[in-house]
């Protein structure tokens, strides 16, 4: 995630970029978006992270807006 960017941003150039994936035939699963994603969020976003990952079940969590 850039400094100036939000997270709305952030999220649409993930998008973007797993189209693009989708596009080569490279894809992962879900649960490998989730992962980068958070693990993409800036530093004052990390106890939402750690909370996410602690309360939620990545593996069933899916990336709808």
């Amino acid at each position: 995630m850039k400094e100036d960017e939000d997270i709305e941003i952030m999220f649409s150039r993930i998008q973007t970029l797993m189209s693009g994936l989708q596009v080569l035939n490279k894809s992962y699963i879900v649960v490998d978006y989730v992962k980068k994603i958070l693990k993409s969020l800036r530093v004052k976003w990390r106890p939402n992270v750690t909370v996410i990952e602690e309360a939620k079940d990545l593996n069933n969590l899916s990336i709808e807006t």
